[in-house]
């Protein structure tokens, strides 16, 4: 008996229970499509809108240089133009900034890469990486989303989507990108990079406050302008800038990244003090 009244009860519940859920499930429905209607935010573009540019594709920058200073033959650019340069020229280093630029400039006389991090198989990182290119990236756009997948170096996510950077963000060696489209440029903001980074292949440096604004600009089919910006309050008396211009490539030869082959934590090499390979997060 008491098994028979347990087994209604529990039917009695079960029933209730599938009433409940056959009358939230509009209720649901209707909830999740409003969000969507949401997305993405006003004002915030993604590829598939009409006024938006598709930038994918391989493309290939030049690489920015130092005046006056003449590049290894493996280093210009792989397609052979001119350098580009920051200006202003020299660059306007604070005091603190100007000894270390002063510093590596000494030790570079005595055949010392001090500040080359890349000696020691860690990322270039940005802004180098933005404005001094000796081999083609690959952009490929998605909704909410740019990346460029570029040589040693992770991935560069630039967030379309709408969302803020990050309260607790850590620093890292791309840093956190939030971009948004007006007409055919993408305004682009990035922050939280870390300071062992270099501007350009001068291995001039910045600081951790480092904070670049920094846009793609869609100029012709095969033809995207990058300028970029600097803003460093600790390293620079005012903003440094320059302009990259990628040229698309479609050609086989250049559809092949290469990684560098620098993956192996090469620990051995360090400028001034003993240091591990890789970051640590």
């Amino acid at each position: 008996m008491r098994v028979k009244q347990a087994l209604q009860g529990f039917g009695l519940i079960a029933a209730a229970a599938i009433t409940a859920i056959a009358w939230c499930g509009p209720v649901l429905a209707q909830a999740q499509i409003q969000e969507e209607a949401k997305w993405p935010p006003p004002g915030v573009s993604f590829y598939g809108d009409p006024g938006v540019p598709d930038v994918s594709g391989l493309w290939l920058g030049t690489i920015t240089g130092v005046p006056g200073v003449p590049f290894a033959p493996n280093r210009g650019s792989a397609d052979g133009r001119p350098a580009t340069y920051y200006a202003p020229w020299p660059l306007p280093y604070s005091p603190k900034y100007q000894a270390i630029v002063d510093a590596r400039s000494a030790a570079s006389k005595q055949g010392k890469a001090l500040g080359d991090i890349n000696a020691k198989c860690l990322p270039f990182g940005l802004p180098l990486m933005l404005v001094s290119k000796v081999y083609p990236d690959e952009i490929v756009q998605t909704p909410g989303q740019v990346t460029l997948f570029m040589y040693n170096t992770n991935p560069v996510m630039i967030w379309t989507d709408g969302r803020p950077h990050p309260s607790d963000l850590k620093p890292s060696y791309n840093g956190h990108s939030i971009g948004y489209w007006v007409g055919n440029t993408l305004f682009v903001d990035t922050v939280g990079l870390v300071p062992n980074t270099t501007i350009d292949s001068g291995r001039d440096p910045h600081s951790g406050q480092l904070h670049i604004r920094w846009s793609i600009q869609k100029v012709g089919p095969d033809i995207l302008h990058m300028h970029v910006t600097l803003y460093d309050e600790d390293a620079f008396k005012e903003p440094v800038t320059t302009t990259n211009i990628w040229h698309r490539k479609t050609d086989p030869k250049w559809q092949v990244l290469d990684d560098a082959s620098c993956w192996e934590n090469n620990e051995s090499k360090t400028d001034s003090v003993p240091a591990g390979g890789f970051f640590k997060f």
